[in-house]
């Protein structure tokens, strides 16, 4: 079934937060916690089946600060990478029975427009058009937008 088959006829419950849940399992401040997709990916797994097993219908891919102007294009692609592998090993391992979804997250930039800031339009098209070519090999089932 496709998100929206299953959003036409039902309630949708979202997962939660992640970074406050992360620090709480040990994330330093000023540490990204989407670098934990590689380096403790147990831990994101770990939060990610709780909200399957809360009744979450969808969980988001720990990516919201992932972007080309924080990473270089081989690290956006392979944090992306992990951060599917960690949703979907979440999604199996969950004991919740109903429709279960993945939504790839896209946080802010970090930079500022033009007039207010230095960045030209195009560049923020071209990061969040990055990071969506990254995800559609993984299927996402829906994109989040924050």
């Amino acid at each position: 079934m496709t998100f929206k088959e299953y959003l036409d006829n039902n309630i949708v419950l979202l997962d939660g937060g992640m970074g406050t849940l992360l620090q709480s399992m040990g994330l330093k401040s000023g540490e990204g916690s989407e670098a934990w997709n590689i380096t403790h990916p147990e831990e994101i797994i770990k939060v990610q089946k709780a909200y399957y097993d809360a009744g979450s219908n969808v969980v988001s891919t720990n990516t919201f600060g992932v972007n080309i102007f924080k990473y270089n294009e081989s690290e956006v692609t392979q944090l992306i990478d992990a951060a599917f592998v960690c949703a979907e090993k979440a999604r199996k391992l969950t004991t919740n029975k109903g429709e279960k979804f993945i939504a790839f997250d896209i946080g802010p930039t970090g930079r500022l427009l033009k007039p207010y800031g230095t960045m030209d339009f195009e560049e923020a098209v071209d990061s969040f058009k990055f990071g969506i070519k990254c995800a559609l090999k993984h299927s996402p089932d829906l994109i989040f937008i924050e």
